[in-house]
C-alpha cells in the first residue's frame, strides 16, 4: 500500500466582484461582514487524478485557516466542481455541480490561523473515479471561512484481485475452484502455480473463476512426504496493463492409491538334496528373492519384508530352513517408500509330500517251490507292500537276504515283487530257524527291517543230549525253552535275568526319551521295559527319586495338520504308582512337548472290600478311609476312629499290599 500527499492550489469566486485573488479558497455570504456579496471556494490538487482505477484505502484533509467571518464552529460543504483539471477563472458563478458531497464541522477561527485535520470517506470514489478539483460553499453568513492551505493524504493500491478457493486442502487428481472477484468487471486475469519447483499457468484471461485438476505428477515434488504446501498466483490486468499480482496458499495431498511398485516375488528351490528341482518335503530350502520394488513419483523404497511358512526377513531375499511341511506356502513381500507408503506381492510355493519309505504289511512263511504254504517247505514266500513317495525320478527298490540265526553275515539279496508275492530259497531246512532281511530303498533312504522264518510246526521238540526243548518248533537251541507259541501265564513269573530279543527288551540306556526321530523302525523305537531303585540315575523321567519301574511303549500317530507322523513315548508305570501312564510327544518341526503328562487307569482304583479306598487321589482316600470317624483339615490330616486318633499325613503306602498303614497316636 502506498501513501500520497497532495497539495491544493486555491482561488474563490465572489458572486459581486469575480475571482479572487489565487491562495485562499472562501465560502459563504459575507454581506453581512460588508462584503455584499456571497463567495465559492476552489481546490485544486494536482496529480491527484494520477490514482484513477486505484483502490483508496483512506484520506487524510488538513486545512489552515485565515482570518474572516465570524469566531465559531463552522461546518465546510463540498461539491464536485463542475470542471476538472484545474481552476478555471472564466467558468462564473455556476461552477459548484449538484448536491453537496460531504461536509466537515471544526472550530475554524477567523481571527486565529490553525490546522485542523479530518479523515473523511467521501472523497475516495471520486478519487478513484480520477477527479482532482472539489468545491466548498455555504449560503449561511454565518460560516463564511478562508482557508490558507489544504493537502490531501491519500493511502491507496494497485487494483489487484485477491483469489480465494473453494477448498484449502486439495486431492491430486481432484478439482479446485479458483475464485477472482475482480474490482472491476472489465478487469481479467491470469493463474498461475507453484508446488516445490515445479511453476506452470493454470488460465489467462479469467474474469470471476476457474477450476483446476492439479496433477498428480506434482507427487514427486514432495518424495519424502504425502502431502505439501504450494501457491496460486493471480495476475490482475486491465486491459493489457498489468495492475498487480496477489497469492493465495494451497495444500495438495497425494492421493491414497499412490504407492510404491511392490515388484515380482519369485522362489527357487536351494540345497535341493532330492535333485529333483522341486520343493520336495524334508529335501531343502526356498530361496525367495523380491526384485523390481520402485518408489513412485519420486518416492525410494526404504525398508524390505519377506515372509511366509514361518520364516521371515528384513531384507529382500529370504531363505527358508528346511521344508518340513507339505503343502502350499504363501510367501509376502511388503515394500515402504520414503512416503511411508506400502505395497506388497506375493508368490506361492507347492512343496510335494516325501516320506521316508516303509513297510505297511509283511508276511514271510514256509512254503513250496509255488509258493504256497507248507509246514515243512524249503523255500520262504515275502508277501509284502511297500510304501514309498512317488516324486519325479523316485523309484523303490525292495530286496531280501536270509540267513541261519547262527550265522553272522548274510547271502545275496533277491529282488522283491512290491505288493506281491516272492519265493525265495530252495534248501531252506525246516528245522532251521533264519533271519530274513527285508530292504525297501528309494533313491534317498532306506529302511531295513528283519523277520523270522521259524522252524516246521511240531508240538514240541528235544535237542540230541536233552539240551535243548522247544514247544511249537524244531529245538535249535542248546540250554533254552524255545516257545514258539502265544504263551499265558497264569500265576506269577519270576525273572532273574533279562527280557531280549524282540518284543519287550530290557532298557540299555538310562533315558527314556532316547528314539530314532528319523526312523520308525529304528532301534530304539520299539517297547521294553525297565526299573531302577534310584530315579535319580534315569534322564528325562517323570519320577526322580527313590524305585521306579514301568513299561517303555513306543509309537507313532499321523499328524493331519502338518503331514507328518508324532512319536509318542508311554511308561506304563507299575511302581510306585501302579496304573499310572506318563505320555510325551516328539513332532517333527517343535521337538518334545513340554512336560511328561500322566493318566490312570481302573488299576489305581482299589475297592474298600479288597483292602483299598475306593479312591484315585489323596483327598478322596482320606475322605473315604475315615467313613465313620471325624475329619478336619484345620487339624493336620488328624481324624478320630473310634477312640483312637489317626494320623493321616503320616499314612504311608506299604510296598507288599499297597494298603495305607495309618500311625496311631
Amino acid at each position: 500500500m502506498a501513501v500520497n500527499t497532495y497539495k491544493a492550489q486555491l482561488n474563490y469566486y465572489d458572486h459581486t466582484y469575480g475571482w479572487g485573488n489565487v491562495g485562499t479558497c472562501a465560502q459563504g455570504d459575507g454581506r453581512t461582514w460588508g462584503a455584499g456579496s456571497a463567495r465559492t471556494g476552489v481546490m485544486y490538487f494536482p496529480g491527484l487524478s494520477n490514482l484513477k482505477g486505484k483502490i483508496i484505502n483512506s484520506v487524510k484533509i488538513t486545512v489552515t485557516n485565515r482570518a474572516g467571518g465570524q469566531n465559531a464552529q463552522k461546518t465546510a460543504h463540498f461539491f464536485r466542481s463542475a470542471s476538472q483539471g484545474g481552476i478555471n477563472t472564466s467558468l462564473g458563478a455556476g461552477h459548484k455541480t449538484g448536491n453537496q458531497i460531504g461536509t466537515l464541522s471544526g472550530w475554524f477561527h477567523a481571527y486565529a490561523a490553525a490546522s485542523l485535520s479530518f479523515t473523511p470517506t467521501f472523497f475516495s470514489s471520486y478519487i478513484a473515479a480520477g477527479e482532482d478539483t472539489f468545491c466548498i460553499y455555504s449560503a449561511t453568513a454565518s460560516e463564511y471561512l478562508v482557508w490558507g492551505v489544504v493537502t490531501l493524504e491519500v493511502a491507496w493500491q494497485e487494483p489487484a484481485t485477491q483469489p480465494t478457493l473453494s477448498e484449502a486442502t486439495v486431492e491430486m487428481g481432484k478439482s479446485v475452484t479458483i475464485n477472482t472477484p475482480a474490482v472491476n468487471s472489465a478487469y481479467r486475469h491470469t493463474l498461475r502455480y507453484a508446488f516445490g519447483k515445479a511453476t506452470g499457468t493454470i488460465a489467462e484471461n479469467v474474469a470471476s473463476s476457474k477450476s483446476w485438476t492439479p496433477p498428480v505428477s506434482l507427487a514427486s515434488r514432495i518424495p519424502d512426504a504425502a502431502s505439501g504446501i504450494g501457491t496460486i498466483y493471480c495476475d490482475t490486468y486491465s486491459g493489457s496493463t498489468l495492475l498487480g499480482t496477489k497469492s493465495v496458499s494451497i495444500t495438495l495431498t497425494i492421493p491414497s492409491s499412490v504407492v510404491p511398485s511392490a515388484g515380482k516375488l519369485t522362489a527357487a528351490v536351494t540345497e535341493d538334496t532330492s535333485g529333483t528341482g522341486q520343493f520336495v518335503r524334508g529335501m531343502g530350502k526356498a530361496a525367495v528373492s523380491l526384485s523390481g520394488a520402485a518408489g513412485v513419483y519420486g518416492s525410494t523404497i526404504k525398508s524390505y519384508s519377506v515372509s511366509g511358512g514361518g520364516w521371515s526377513s528384513n531384507e529382500s531375499t529370504l531363505t527358508t530352513g528346511i521344508l518340513q511341511a507339505a503343502g502350499e506356502i504363501t510367501f509376502t513381500a511388503v515394500v515402504t517408500d520414503s512416503r511411508g507408503r506400502t505395497a506388497q506381492t506375493t508368490c506361492q510355493i507347492e512343496v510335494i509330500a516325501y516320506d521316508k519309505p516303509g513297510i505297511s504289511s509283511l508276511s514271510v512263511y514256509r512254503c513250496d517251490s509255488t509258493g504256497a504254504k507248507k509246514n515243512a517247505g524249503t523255500y520262504a514266500a515275502i508277501e509284502i507292500k511297500a510304501s514309498y513317495s512317488a516324486i519325479t525320478g523316485n523309484t523303490v527298490t525292495l530286496k531280501a537276504a536270509y540267513k541261519l540265526t547262527s550265522d553272522a553275515s548274510y547271502g545275496n539279496d533277491t529282488v522283491l515283487t512290491n505288493s506281491g508275492k516272492t519265493v525265495i530259497g530252495g534248501a531252506l531246512s525246516a528245522s532251521h530257524t533264519y533271519d530274513v532281511r527285508i530292504t525297501v530303498a528309494d533313491k534317498f533312504n532306506t529302511a531295513t527291517v528283519t523277520a523270522s522264518l521259524r522252524t516246521k510246526n511240531v508240538i514240541w521238540s528235544v535237542l540230541p543230549k536233552g539240551l535243548g526243548f522247544a514247544i511249537g518248533k524244531v529245538a535249535e537251541l542248546a540250554n533254552w525253552l524255545d516257545v514258539a507259541w502265544d504263551t499265558r501265564i497264569r500265576g506269577n513269573l519270576h525273572v532273574n535275568g533279562g527280557v531280549a530279543n524282540g518284543g519287550a527288551t530290557n532298557q540299555s540306556t538310562n533315558d527314556l526319551l532316547l528314539i530314532d526321530t528319523g526312523d520308525p523302525y529304528g532301534e530304539w523305537n520299539y517297547d521294553c521295559s525297565f526299573g531302577t531303585d534310584d530315579a535319580s540315575t534315569l534322564k528325562n523321567s517323570p519320577v526322580t527319586s527313590g524305585p521306579f519301574y514301568a513299561y517303555r511303549r513306543t509309537y507313532q500317530v499321523y499328524n493331519t495338520v502338518n503331514n507328518f507322523y508324532n512319536t509318542v513315548v508311554e511308561l506304563h508305570e507299575s511302581y510306585p504308582q501302579r496304573g499310572r501312564i506318563w505320555k510325551r510327544e516328539y513332532a517333527p518341526n517343535i521337538g518334545w512337548s513340554g512336560h511328561w503328562s500322566y493318566s490312570f487307569t481302573n488299576n489305581d482304583v482299589v475297592p474298600i472290600a479288597n483292602g483299598g479306598t475306593g479312591a484315585t487321589n489323596r483327598g478322596d482316600a482320606l475322605y473315604n478311609f475315615i467313613v465313620g470317624g471325624v475329619y478336619s483339615g484345620n487339624l493336620n490330616d488328624l481324624a478320630i476312629i473310634g477312640s483312637y486318633w489317626i494320623n493321616l499325613s503320616r499314612a504311608i503306602p506299604h510296598r507288599k499290599v499297597g494298603a495305607i498303614l495309618p500311625e496311631v497316636i
